[in-house]
């Protein structure tokens, strides 16, 4: 397995030997592979841990077991407490966003602070199946059906494409010890039905489904691919940003195949409702809709007459 994840590491050039790594461990099997690889790889390894107070005693257990192992293997670690509960209901969150948005504003804070090149996280190929039918669910476009990506800014995924079974054997084989996260065996979170319930429902369809299922996602990669390409032909057309403003020309989109996916696609960081973007393509002159990102509104061209939509950035951060 180490050498699979080398490989995978190379491939994507998700990581440079001479520089600093962050990994996210919590002290389960997934994390605690990973965090060995990397070492054994000789890589600049500092262990960051989130102790989110969310189960008791077992939180405890934890974090004493992954600072123990980080001595034990001579690798730095950082601890960060969470009063996660406190923080959903200020922030109006689930526990599971809660927890999100605190970790990963903490790695950053941590990647700043320590010039590392990226923060190394334990998904597997199995969490992969779980998030593509997790967003399934849900409701999604193409890009929800391709999974995770093997890098998403300074977040690298070293172990995507290997299986948990591989991971435990790997861990067994070296006689590694690990903790387990109770609240996984239970089905009160919607990734852990998928988990316990829906895969195992699929299997018993397609014994091979965990074995198919990867295939589909890389298909659903290029089809993402083929798919954002025209998108992007589309808006050097259509879509038009100004010094104050953007301008699309609603007149020449609605003539386009699939319209609406296309505005979409430009408009969605704007937090635009998918229900709402036919509206908006179809609005009259003189319509007007807004939210605390935009403020958008159709008008007449001066020029040509066509019916454009101007959108207003209110957003204060626009990356």
């Amino acid at each position: 397995m180490q050498q699979k994840v080398h490989s995978y590491i190379q491939q994507h050039q998700l990581l440079h030997p001479q520089q600093p790594i962050l990994v996210a461990c919590s002290g389960g099997a997934d994390s605690v592979a990973l965090l060995h690889i990397l070492l054994q790889a000789g890589y600049d390894c500092t262990a960051l841990h989130c102790n989110f107070h969310l189960r008791g005693e077992e939180s405890v257990r934890d974090e004493k077991f992954i600072t123990a192992l980080c001595h034990q293997w001579n690798c730095p670690i950082l601890v960060q407490h969470f009063d996660t509960t406190a923080y959903a209901c200020q922030h109006k969150l689930s526990i599971e966003m809660a927890a999100r948005e605190l970790r990963y504003t903490w790695f950053e804070s941590v990647r700043q602070e320590k010039q590392a090149q990226a923060i190394a996280v334990a998904h597997h190929q199995d969490d992969n199946i779980e998030t593509a039918l997790l967003n399934l669910v849900r409701g999604t476009g193409i890009q929800g059906l391709t999974g995770m990506r093997p890098q998403n800014g300074y977040i690298v995924r070293p172990l995507l494409e290997v299986k948990r079974a591989e991971i435990d054997a790997y861990l067994k084989e070296r006689n590694i010890d690990y903790v387990t996260d109770s609240t996984n065996l239970e089905t009160d979170f919607t990734r852990n039905k998928i988990r316990l319930q829906l895969i195992p429902l699929l299997n018993s369809i397609n014994a091979s489904f965990e074995q198919v299922m990867p295939t589909n996602i890389k298909n659903f990669r290029a089809v993402e691919r083929i798919y954002a390409r025209y998108v992007a032909q589309q808006k050097k057309i259509w879509y038009q940003e100004k010094e104050d403003c953007i301008v699309i020309n609603l007149s020449g989109l609605q003539e386009q195949l699939e319209a609406e996916t296309l505005l979409y696609e430009w408009i969605k960081h704007f937090k635009i409702h998918p229900a709402e973007v036919g509206k908006i393509l179809h609005a009259q002159t003189g319509k007007r809709f807004e939210n605390k990102h935009c403020i958008m509104q159709v008008k007449r061209s001066p020029v040509k007459g066509n019916k454009i939509l101007i959108i207003e950035d209110l957003r204060t951060n626009k990356l």
